[in-house]
């Protein structure tokens, strides 16, 4: 049984998920992250936590970086991809089902999902509160070299595909001047 709409728990909004909301919603961002976590196993939250200390001037060493992949890394692997699995599996046997059915589940199930990243930017955003004050960079190269670090510590290689995705992500952050 679904909870009442009063009753299901309200996002407090909070920068970094203002910031991951706007991100994603730009042109060829959610193509560019859906396919690096499809096909390369990133954390679109990750990614997106660096684009958003970045807009600071903040950069991620190695430690940190290990240390948010750390603070996520079982809620995602234990609660966001077997429900984001789950969400797949009923679009993909949505024949079977009675119609009403497959588009009202696939519906809920989305919003749990939803729920369930805010939950892990939640964990991201109080874990960036404890970080120490650096010195600012300009932003876009503070993304670029927290994103190259993270692929690094995922041990990805240099694929020309994977930049391209990177770039578009950077881009939609930091239009290239015209």
């Amino acid at each position: 049984m679904q909870a009442p709409a009063a009753a299901r728990p309200r996002h407090a909004p909070h920068a970094l998920w203002r910031h991951s909301l706007s991100v994603y919603r730009r042109p060829g961002v959610e193509a560019a992250l859906l396919a690096m976590q499809d096909q390369w196993g990133t954390d679109t939250n990750v990614l997106l936590y660096c684009c958003w200390l970045a807009g600071a001037g903040r950069s991620l060493d190695k430690r940190q970086l290990r240390r948010a992949m750390s603070a996520v890394a079982s809620w995602q692997a234990e609660v966001i991809q077997p429900v984001r699995r789950a969400r797949r599996a009923v679009k993909a046997a949505a024949a079977a089902l009675p119609p009403e059915w497959g588009a009202d589940l696939r519906r809920r199930i989305g919003r749990l999902e939803l729920d369930l990243e805010y939950l892990e930017q939640r964990l991201l955003y109080d874990l960036a509160q404890q970080l120490p004050p650096t010195r600012a960079l300009l932003p876009r190269a503070a993304a670029q070299a927290s994103i190259a670090r993270y692929l690094v510590l995922l041990a990805l290689p240099a694929e020309t595909a994977l930049s391209t995705h990177v770039d578009t992500l950077l881009d939609a952050c930091w239009p290239p001047p015209r």
